[in-house]
């Protein structure tokens, strides 16, 4: 059976506030498999997709929507026009340079590669925000979810350049009543997202993402005696190759597939590697190029209706028990811990009551699970009862089988011990209301950690790794004020300016006095200088000479002015 293919590239406009606000209500919106497709920001310019399916002469036609660099504007299709010119930016070397750019930004001269400050040069207007890969393929996911409804078998394509999703639409002609029928509902739903793309049937993927790139096959069905010709006229780039081979092709003055094809054969991988030949092979169909689709998910929960209202709480224990031996055992059979679970209360003439249980690690212990239910329980009102109850695992991870060592055994379980602490205090009190410390690289002690919810955030490794490679630790007290407050000093010298601190008094106290028998330091520290004030500290160690309590006072270069900023135990 031979293939046809096609192919669909286009530019997203989706990061503008407004646009992208509108594509994540939409994709979150919409179900799949009765799964809620979370929302996402779609933030790449240029999609891609291709569909197949076979055709009345055992020919398979596909369609992809695949993008890439960014196409000839005289080939897109007419979409609202985006006032304000957007691109995305990534630092690089101290400098944030332009990775991708809406249609506004391209109308204005500005390409992938300049610098931010160029692109201000070319228009002052001009809107940035941060490159973020991996919200890309969040977006790129959730986009090739909800294409399931064209074709059960999606294939997204996340490349560094090129982003898209391929369709097989082998049998779905008889659903849509035929190729023709499909090609606008995909365009259509496209333009509802506002992502401008273009599209091409042929029979195979490789073709299908090539003919994307010719302004004459655009919402085009390329049959399989028609393949050659339209491929032989399209640039090299249109193959899915490295840059660098299409540099080399541009230098010899390689212009067109067509040259390439009246090459000797032999002679290709010896001067660019196999990945050309292997390249138009694909294309031409004489090899065959697998995909790999998504995998339809199946959301595991449970649920129980009674005959009438419920207001027991043994009998609710009773169902909760029940319903969690269906969730763990669905979680045994995928190798899977739950990680967040909803549960849905239905109650008579009234709304249904919602309740969230989150988890710091994947779990599919019952015993645990039961009591973190039974936690939930204690703000849910029962007097009206409840028609049923439903539990929904929302989110759900690999669980690895761990080893643990002899002597190991005791910390292993204090670990999971304040886990279960964590997460009964999190479900009783509120998800946000259990805070972890997270260090960041900053030596200004008030901005060298961040609080996350425990639940919510996972301490970040490579912060923590950064901050364990220091190769000194110099002490820190244990009381760390939010922020500084001001004292009155008395320095030793007293006509020096960088003196020792004798006396301290803080007037938010009182006027209190302490006068000093030991003082260490000082320990400079410079400040941010993005913050543009109160850059560079000196720091000391300081102890009260009756009560022996220490603290940690430090005096602004630029300003003389001293502050306390903790208290060591």
């Amino acid at each position: 059976m031979q293939n046809e293919e096609c192919r669909i590239t286009g530019n997203a406009i989706a990061s503008a506030s407004h646009a992208g606000s509108e594509i994540l209500r939409r994709l979150g919106s919409v179900s799949y498999n009765k799964q809620r497709i979370a929302p996402a920001r779609v933030r790449r310019w240029s999609h891609q997709v291709w569909i197949e399916r076979p055709k009345k002469n055992l020919t398979k036609p596909s369609a992809s929507l695949a993008s890439g660099f960014a196409p000839d504007p005289a080939i897109r299709h007419p979409k609202p026009a985006i006032r304000n010119a957007l691109v995305l930016v990534q630092p690089i070397a101290q400098r944030e340079l332009i990775v991708a750019v809406n249609d506004a930004a391209r109308a204005k001269s500005i390409r992938p590669g300049m610098t931010l400050s160029e692109a201000r040069a070319l228009d002052a207007t001009v809107k940035h925000a941060s490159h973020e890969p991996y919200r890309d393929a969040i977006a790129l996911e959730a986009l090739a979810r909800w294409m399931m409804r064209f074709s059960p078998i999606v294939s997204p394509l996340a490349a560094i350049q090129n982003h898209g999703l391929f369709l097989d639409l082998t049998g779905c002609e008889r659903v849509f009543g035929g190729i023709d029928k499909i090609i606008p509902r995909v365009r259509d739903a496209l333009d509802r997202f506002r992502i401008t793309a273009h599209l091409t049937v042929a029979p195979n993927p490789a073709a299908a993402w090539a003919l994307t790139f010719s302004p004459k096959h655009q919402d085009a069905i390329v049959e399989q005696d028609e393949l050659h010709n339209a491929l032989l006229e399209l640039r090299p780039s249109a193959l899915r190759l490295d840059e660098t081979i299409v540099e080399s092709l541009h230098h010899l003055g390689l212009t067109t597939i067509g040259q390439l094809t009246k090459l000797p054969r032999e002679s290709l991988p010896a001067r660019f590697g196999q990945q050309l030949l292997l390249r138009i092979d694909q294309a031409f169909g004489r090899i065959a190029e697998p995909l790999v689709p998504l995998e339809p998910f199946s959301p595991i929960s449970a649920r129980m209706d009674f005959d009438g209202s419920v207001d027991s709480l043994e009998a609710i224990w009773l169902v909760f028990k029940t319903l969690l031996k269906t969730i763990v055992a669905d979680l045994l059979k995928r190798g899977c811990g739950a990680r967040a679970i909803d549960v849905e209360f239905f109650r008579p003439y009234a709304v249904t009551l919602y309740k969230s249980i989150r988890l710091s690690r994947p779990s599919r212990d019952p015993v645990n699970l039961f009591n973190l239910l039974r936690c939930a329980m204690e703000t849910v009102e029962t007097d009206v009862g409840f028609l049923g109850i439903q539990l929904i695992v929302t989110s759900a991870q690999r669980v690895s089988d761990e080893q643990i060592a002899l002597l190991e055994h005791e910390e292993f379980a204090g670990e999971i011990e304040l886990d279960h602490l964590i997460e009964r205090l999190s479900v009783r009190m509120g998800q946000e209301t259990v805070a972890q410390a997270e260090p960041i690289e900053s030596h200004v002690p008030e901005y060298a950690f961040t609080w996350h919810g425990r639940l919510a955030h996972a301490p970040g490794a490579q912060a923590i790794n950064a901050w364990a490679r220091r190769p000194c630790h110099e002490l820190r007290p244990l009381h760390l004020f939010d922020w500084p407050e001001e004292i009155l000093v008395t320095v030793s010298p007293s006509d020096h300016a960088d003196g020792f601190p004798i006396q301290f008094s803080r007037p938010s106290y009182g006027g209190a006095t302490h006068r000093l028998s030991h003082s260490i330091g000082p320990e400079r520290i410079a400040g941010q200088w993005w913050r543009g004030h109160d850059k560079t500290r000196d720091y000391f160690d300081v102890e009260d000479e009756k009560s022996g309590q220490r603290f940690w006072v430090f005096r602004v270069q630029e300003t003389g002015k001293w502050f306390v900023h903790g208290e060591f135990e």
